[in-house]
């Protein structure tokens, strides 16, 4: 008789925080979420438009497993534009959101007992994608005193003769940094004189602030051995779309892009040609993200300057993203002890900290992800609740 157990790797696996608080908020009357890190702005019309258009236009069907050819070609422009980076359509497979890029190059690249290096605090996806693939996610710690940026010496403490990849994110989720350039360098090339992979997940790359460019991790080095992944979701307000995408060196595309295909197959065909206006239509893409972004920074700041009025709370002001670690240890409370009562009493929904790694349990997450007047509102209800 076979036995009825899981998989061995799901038991290693927590189930994600941030849905479970989210869970635990609904059907609580006038709740105010600062959860859930999706922005907050419809996704444009000239991009709903294109795929309503694709739609009748007959993009019902599959499309190539590796993604349109247009598409792949608008992003190969998008690279050589923004950044001067030279990629051909076959280095690109389009993916159902970033998340699949993560899992898709975790299954193709890692063996049994590799090691991974994830940032803690990091995105709680980088650990369970490492298991999935059979390896051993390493944490190495970014800390508040250093504006969560990644110093060598951390990382060079970690590194193993198993170690496969790294893990980079930024801007980053939670933290909302973004790594000096000059010290961004300095890691590339450390980390080019090593015999591993970096994956670099540039999901948030137009939401930065205070004038600073956003580093694309190539351009620095290392190019033969970097995973770049991305998405649609964050900068043109397209989370429900489920359309990212991945560059990698030409020789790891067909093992990728065979996980894909016996994975997802392809990624919605419609709106694949929507993301083809998304990153074709620069006038108005620029329009839009140009306005989120501005939106976001006076967010931003008034969160900075709001939270930093509230004793025993305290924060750096983040640089990208649209997320706030905020440092509560001097409330008293854990993370998870201040996120449960923060609902049942504030009705307030923010994310315990150690669900993005150890480093965070003195922290919550926030999302600006609300209009200033719901953000005031919710920094009221947390004040009046640690003032009890």
């Amino acid at each position: 008789m076979v036995e009825k157990k899981v998989s061995d790797k799901i038991s290693k696996i927590r189930p994600s925080g941030i849905r479970r608080m989210f869970d635990l908020a609904q059907g609580v009357p006038n709740i105010i979420s600062l959860g859930i890190g999706q922005p907050d702005f419809d996704t444009p019309d000239y991009i709903k438009n294109a795929m309503k258009k694709a739609l009748d236009n007959k993009y019902t069907g599959y499309s190539p497993n590796i993604g349109y050819k247009e598409l792949r070609e608008a992003i190969v422009n998008k690279y050589e534009e923004e950044y001067d980076l030279n990629y051909e359509p076959n280095d690109v497979i389009v993916t159902c959101g970033a998340c699949e890029a993560l899992f898709d190059i975790c299954q193709a690249i890692l063996n049994e007992g590799d090691e991974v290096l994830v940032p803690d605090p990091g995105f709680l996806t980088y650990p369970a994608q490492v298991i999935f693939a059979g390896g051993i996610p390493v944490p190495y710690q970014t800390k508040e005193e250093d504006d969560f940026e990644i110093k060598i010496e951390e990382i060079e403490s970690k590194i193993t003769k198993k170690t496969k990849m790294i893990i980079l994110n930024f801007p980053n989720n939670p933290t909302g940094a973004v790594m000096d350039k000059k010290k961004m360098n300095e890691l590339i090339e450390f980390i080019e004189k090593k015999d591993i992979f970096i994956l670099s997940d540039e999901c948030y790359e137009k939401l930065i602030y205070d004038n600073l460019k956003h580093i694309c991790v190539p351009t620095l080095g290392a190019k033969n051995k970097t995973f770049i992944v991305n998405s649609f979701s964050k900068s043109y307000a397209m989370t429900g779309w489920r359309v990212g995408y991945l560059l990698a060196p030409s020789e790891f595309i067909a093992p990728i892009n065979l996980v894909h295909q016996m994975n997802t197959a392809c990624t919605n065909s419609a709106a694949q040609i929507a993301c083809v206006e998304a990153l074709n239509n620069k006038d108005e893409s620029l329009k839009f993200i140009k306005k989120m972004v501005s939106e976001f920074d006076k967010r931003r700041k008034f969160v900075f300057k709001r939270a930093s009025e509230i004793p025993n709370i305290s924060c750096n002001l983040t640089k990208g993203a649209f997320y706030f670690l905020l440092n509560i240890k001097n409330t008293g409370l854990s993370a998870q002890e201040f996120s449960e009562l923060m609902i049942t009493d504030a009705k307030v929904v923010t994310v315990p900290g150690d669900e993005f790694g150890d480093i965070g349990k003195d922290y919550v997450r926030i999302a600006y992800t609300l209009d200033i007047k719901k953000l005031d509102e919710a920094f009221n209800r947390i004040e009046n609740t640690l003032n009890k």
